[in-house]
Formats: C-alpha cells, structure tokens, sequence
C-alpha cells in the first residue's frame, strides 16, 4: 500500500497506476480527506486496468466509493478523467473543474468545430500539415464519437481563488488552458495535475482562447511558475511520476530550461531555418515527426515568446510563416 499522508483530520490517499502512458511512468489520483469529505482529486484514465486498480486501492485505504463527496479534475485531458462517468452514474456527487475546460469536457460540438478549424489553420500558416494528419484524423474522430469520449454529469465551474473543501484553487495555464492546481495552504500540500512533474515541466500545448485566437503555452507556464511561487508548498501530488518536495529547485530548473530552449531557437534562426519545419528537424530530428504534437508546440510556443521579447520576427509569405533574427540573445 503507498504511503497515506496525515496531518490532523487531513489525510491523502495516493493511487498510483504504473503506466508507460506517454513515457510518463505513472497515471496518478489522489482522495484528499478534510474531515469527513472525501475528495477525489482526478480520475485515472478510463481502462479495465486502471478500473480494477482504483477500486482495490479505495478497498486497501478502506474507503467505500460512497464516501466520495465530490470530484475535482486538474484539467480535461483523458489520463485524468477515467472512471468519472462510472462513479457519478452510481452516485450523484459533484464534479468541479475550470470553466475553461467544461466545453472539453462535454465534447461540446461548438467548441470540437472550432478546435478542428484553428488546428487546420495553424498547421497550415506553419507549414507542417504533412506532419499533422494522424492528430487531425483523432480530432475528426472525437467529434464522430464525441458521445463515447464526453464527461455526462453535470460539471461546476470552478474560479481561480476559489475555495473548495479546505483547498484554495490556483488556475494555472501552460501544460493545458484550462489547467488548475489546488493547494491546502494550512497543511502545504499542492494538488498540481499536470503544472510541474518532480523532473520538471509537462508538454506546453499549444491552444486556443474561447474567440479561437492562438494562446502561448510557454509564455502561460512561465506566469504560472510565478503565480505557485507565493505559496508555501511542501508537498506536491502530480498528476505523474513520484510525489516530491523540492518545487522550488523544481520551478527554476524549469524556468532555465525554457531559457536554454529559447536560445536555441533564436540561434537555429539566426542560422538560417526559417519555417517551423526547419525549425523542427534542426532542434528536434527525427523526434520532430515521431512527437510531432509536442515538438510542433513548444516549437510555435518558443517563436512566440521570442517574438513577444522582440528576438525574431515572422513574416506571413504565401500563407505560411517564416523566421528571422531581430537581435541575439545576451550572453
């Protein structure tokens, strides 16, 4: 059984599910218990493995599923939302997550047309379309069989600043828009999902505001790093991998990664390749096309926060982008 950690009539539950999902090692839960609430923080990822492996440790910890008051889910994508739709269909309880993320959630077709559509246009003014079909035939995919894919019970909206059952709800973009942690602030236990794993940060995935305007992952993660640096943390339960303490080391090395990939960009710009391809094949290699989800992301996060310091400019030739050097960074 894994460590249950206790302070007072406070108590976390980890569940975590050995997987080589993403290369990621771990899908992991949590049951966060204030007192007599017991609060399931995430779902897992909807699989017979990962269903079996939940309820035996809800029967390990001695938790009856009924004992569950709500479910808060950090963000929408379907390594966190799992078993949702099973334990709601048997027990009515609350489901909270961002605002942001309930038209991800539902599957709302409005915002599935709008996501195909900004997808097909940002590939397109990037040039990598060639790159895109297998993520763009999974888009199309959920929007046929959006009915298998979408979360049913109703969902409330949760507000950065809210409180919710002893924890306070910090929003915070990069990994995904609509990403948000919770943080006990009398115990220091932070509920991170997806914002920091213990070696650091997640995919930055390139995105879209509700209008449908491009959003700079990059550029969200590092203003959350500084928004979760306020609060005194000493415990942090990711969505993946160990549980860890050291967030603080954890967020710098994070923030200089970012630097170091900047740097790189700009330079690959300033020696010639100028589109994201380019860019792509000359920073990443054959990892380009075999990620291409990931690599094309921070590859357009990275242009952008370049170009929001004013290091590179893009200019719009025959529909797609293209790269070049304002000044050089520093040394």
């Amino acid at each position: 059984m894994d460590t249950i950690i206790k302070t007072g009539n406070k108590a976390v539950y980890p569940i975590i599910f050995t997987s080589d999902y993403n290369g990621l090692g771990s899908i992991n839960c949590y049951v966060y218990q204030n007192g007599e609430e017991y609060i399931l923080i995430d779902a897992g990822i909807n699989s017979e493995e990962f269903k079996q492996f939940f309820y035996q440790k809800l029967k390990e910890y001695n938790i009856e599923i009924n004992q569950i008051t709500c479910i808060i889910l950090t963000h929408f994508h379907n390594d966190h939302i799992g078993v949702v739709n099973e334990i709601t269909n048997e027990y009515p309880i609350p489901v909270y997550a961002s605002e942001i993320a309930i038209p991800r959630l539902k599957c709302e077709d409005a915002y599935l047309q709008q996501k195909l559509a900004f997808y097909y246009e940002l590939y397109e003014q990037y040039g990598v379309t060639e790159f895109a079909r297998e993520r763009m035939e999974k888009m199309e995919n959920t929007l046929r069989n959006k009915e298998q894919l979408m979360i049913y019970p109703p969902i409330r909206k949760l507000e950065d600043g809210q409180k919710i059952e002893g924890l306070c709800v910090v929003a915070a973009p990069g990994h995904s828009p609509d990403s948000i942690c919770l943080i006990d602030e009398e115990t220091g236990w932070l509920f991170a999902g997806d914002f920091l794993l213990a070696n650091g940060m997640t995919s930055a995935l390139i995105d879209h505001d509700h209008s449908g305007n491009v959003t700079n992952p990059i550029t969200q993660y590092i203003e959350s790093i500084e928004k979760i640096k306020v609060y005194n943390v000493r415990n942090v339960y990711a969505g993946h991998k160990e549980i860890y303490e050291n967030l603080s080391e954890v967020m710098e090395k994070s923030l200089s990664k970012i630097e170091y990939k900047l740097k790189k960009v700009v330079t690959k710009i300033g020696e010639g390749h100028q589109t994201a391809n380019q860019l792509g094949e000359a920073v990443y290699g054959a990892r380009f096309s075999k990620y291409f989800t990931f690599m094309i992301s921070e590859i357009i996060g990275l242009t952008l926060l370049a170009e929001q310091r004013g290091l590179v400019e893009r200019e719009l030739r025959d529909g797609q982008w293209y790269f070049t050097v304002a000044s050089f960074i520093k040394k």
